[in-house]
């Protein structure tokens, strides 16, 4: 079974549905990948089950059209496995029988339909053009209870966060003060202004991480233009070179072409890029690799740019790729853990998407889609 790059969202790279069709006969499976590829779909094919527990990659589909009778069993039999495997997925079972407790059966184990052969052409679009919008609509409902769910935390974070960081600076204020006192009273007392140094800038490092957290509260208000991504990353990467003073480190861009173009807050953009930079220089060893790539993919059904950076450093573990965009947590042994989760804000405010790469044999690759100019 031929495999391909599909995103977890059921869409490969260019923005198509990927299904998965079960069918032993050659007649009818030819005819049912005939049918979904002139519609767009991308289609993946297996002659009984056994073959598509082998081969299939179950996070990918969109949909499966099952045959009810295979040589090694009856969809019933697999449905519940299905359902455990692929849970995103719309599953249709197609049978050569007028059998009302069969289809009973199959929807009661997770089917979400039902087509008897032969299948006409038409039913078959309609009913997956309904699960597609059916689709859509859930996933749109679950991205908009997420973000406001998301909304009330961060408005109960902003609030206990104004009146803390407004009374710690107050303190911390007067702490300078008396420091800088202390450190007139101590002139030539060298290992005590040392002492002094080091709590004043303790201090300088706990107002910072106030304010980082009351900025990751704070409601991000973009201003969008258009604008070429290469050049933002360029200049991201020149801020840094004080960040990178001393290392080996080389930026491998695309060759000077068709650039990505999209609509974005400049700035805001930056921060991302600038995030996934430091993280990169932070968990690689030198000689640093980061490489970045770009191509052009839907989003939503608009014009969007894929764009890549990936690293060459030890990689990311199961619990570093599931929670790298949650509030707090980091694997450094200093900051506040809200460099990604700050990112991915600000890339869900332009309505676009940041994910961790597929599982890379090294380094670390971060995924960003962006709707294009």
């Amino acid at each position: 079974m031929t495999q391909h790059s599909v995103e977890l969202s059921g869409r490969d790279v260019a923005g198509r549905l990927s299904l998965l069709v079960v069918e032993d006969d050659p007649d009818t499976r030819g005819n049912l990948i005939d049918i979904l590829e002139m519609d767009g779909y991308l289609v993946q094919a297996a002659e009984t089950f056994a073959q598509a527990l082998r081969e299939a990659r179950w996070d990918e589909y969109f949909a499966i059209v099952l045959d009810r009778r295979l040589p090694d069993g009856n969809s019933e039999n697999f449905l519940p496995q299905l359902r455990q495997l692929a849970p995103q997925a719309a599953i249709v079972v197609v049978t050569g029988y007028e059998d009302l407790t069969g289809a009973v059966a199959a929807l009661r184990n997770g089917a979400s339909d039902y087509l008897i052969k032969p299948v006409d052409a038409d039913t078959l679009r309609a009913r997956l053009r309904q699960l597609a919008e059916k689709r859509q609509v859930d996933l749109a409902l679950k991205t908009a209870n997420a973000r406001i769910l998301q909304a009330e935390r961060l408005a109960a974070i902003g609030e206990m966060m104004t009146g803390l960081v407004h009374e710690s600076r107050n303190a911390l204020q007067r702490s300078e003060a008396c420091l800088e006192m202390l450190s007139l009273n101590l002139q030539g007392q060298q290992d005590s202004l040392d002492l002094v140094a080091r709590v004043q800038k303790a201090q300088k490092q706990l107002h910072e991480l106030f304010e980082e957290v009351r900025n990751y509260a704070a409601p991000i208000k973009l201003q969008r233009g258009d604008h070429d991504l290469r050049e933002v990353l360029e200049e991201t990467w020149e801020n840094l070179v004080w960040s990178r003073q001393g290392r080996t480190v080389d930026l491998q861009l695309p060759p000077v072409g068709k650039s990505p173009c999209c609509s974005v807050d400049a700035s805001r953009i930056e921060q991302v890029f600038r995030n996934i930079f430091e993280n990169s220089l932070a968990a690689c060893v030198d000689p640093v690799r980061i490489e970045v790539a770009w191509q052009p993919t839907t989003l939503g059904g608009r014009s969007a740019w894929r764009v890549s950076i990936a690293d060459n450093g030890p990689g990311m573990t199961p619990e570093q790729r599931q929670n790298i965009f949650q509030p707090f947590f980091t694997t450094k042994p200093t900051g506040t853990g809200l460099g990604m989760a700050i990112s991915k804000r600000i890339i869900d405010e332009h309505d676009g998407r940041i994910a961790v790469g597929d599982t890379r044999l090294e380094g670390t690759e971060i995924v960003l889609t962006l709707p294009a100019a």
